[in-house]
């Protein structure tokens, strides 16, 4: 059995991350809090990057299969054409369902805009960090930037469930008593 590779940055934790010593100069804790907003973006990017390469994969898949069935039932000489062309349009309706229900697409914007307020929390770090002398480092400005963080996964976490929950049935209305 092979070893297992150690869970990424992104899944361990500021703690982890950061490291366990409190005492730690506050520098190093700004340096530490950097390179978990870092392994969060490295990880909204994987995520970003498969839900893309899924929602192109059907998109493109959908639009050839809509061409072909309409080439083939354009052409006379093809016999049975509608035997070949009815199977590539209920692919297409198939790749339509996998989509609704996946909202590949839709996740895809959703990493990327995480993707972008992650990159614009480390920038405001990162000239936080460079423009203040160590000694000057406020430990609330770091509580500050912990709080934006949390928004940002707070924020990204409620819009996945929104999407989850549109592929739910309507529920009933309670009943009054």
């Amino acid at each position: 059995m092979a070893p297992q590779s150690p869970p990424p940055d992104s899944e361990r934790g500021f703690l982890e991350v950061a490291g366990r010593d409190p005492d730690r100069p506050l520098r190093d804790q700004f340096l530490g809090f950097r390179d978990l907003v870092s392994a969060d973006m490295d990880w909204v990017d994987s995520r970003k990057s498969q839900f893309r390469v899924r929602a192109s994969i059907v998109r493109v898949s959908a639009l050839l299969l809509t061409a072909a069935s309409t080439v083939v039932l354009g052409i006379q000489e093809i016999p049975a054409r509608a035997s070949i062309a009815l199977p590539m349009v209920a692919l297409v309706t198939v790749l339509g369902g996998l989509e609704t229900f996946f909202n590949w697409r839709s996740r895809w914007v959703l990493m990327t805009e995480t993707r972008y307020r992650f990159n614009r929390l480390r920038d405001e770090l990162d000239y936080y960090i460079v423009t203040t002398p160590a000694a000057e480092l406020s430990r609330g400005r770091l509580a500050e930037f912990f709080t934006k963080h949390q928004v940002v996964w707070d924020e990204t976490s409620r819009q996945w469930v929104e999407f989850r929950k549109l592929d739910r049935p309507p529920q009933a209305p309670e009943a009054r008593g």
